[in-house]
């Protein structure tokens, strides 16, 4: 029973990624891309509350592209991240704080948006629904999917290959 246990899960998990790589696909325009990581991560990774910064190499910081569910003006990413974490994603691995143990630690994973070999933005997920205690082995999967999926839908082709963009603003 247990065999078919892991089997029944590990097919809703293909089911849930593939719908959310679809989601990403299809998407019409920036704005639709957008709203579709949003969609992604409620459903999905359990969270109302993101962001997603754009790097700027030229001044080795983060631009605020687009949030939903926090305070842009109360959230210091380089902060949140602290150094190592801020390393990790640069080189293009996802980064997860640890569970809410009694409550009292908030999980959050900042996930690298890579084109080809570079991280071009960090989508930072925060403050987990209460019936979500901690992010698990399949939403490994969806930080890869969007790590490695996420950059061409949201950005746009001209805008990777200049690798300048505009946001489509702030949403509360």
């Amino acid at each position: 029973m247990s065999n078919e246990k892991s089997t029944a899960s590990g097919g809703m998990n293909e089911l849930r990624l593939g719908a959310a790589r679809k989601r990403l696909a299809e998407s019409r325009d920036q704005e639709d891309a957008i709203e579709g990581v949003r969609e992604i991560v409620a459903n999905c990774l359990g969270s109302e509350e993101m962001a997603l910064f754009k790097v700027e190499r030229s001044s080795a910081s983060f631009r605020l592209f687009w949030s939903f569910g926090i305070d842009p003006d109360k959230y210091d990413l380089a902060r949140a991240l602290g150094d190592a974490g801020l390393r990790r994603v640069m080189r293009g691995e996802c980064h997860v704080e640890p569970d809410r143990s009694g409550a009292v630690v908030k999980a959050q994973a900042f996930i690298p948006i890579r084109f080809g070999n570079e991280t071009i933005a960090i989508l930072a997920i925060l403050h987990l629904l209460p019936q979500k205690l901690a992010f698990d082995r399949t939403d490994m999967e969806l930080f890869k999917m969007l790590s490695e999926e996420a950059a061409l839908p949201v950005f746009g082709l001209k805008a990777q290959a200049k690798g300048a963009t505009q946001g489509t603003g702030m949403r509360k």
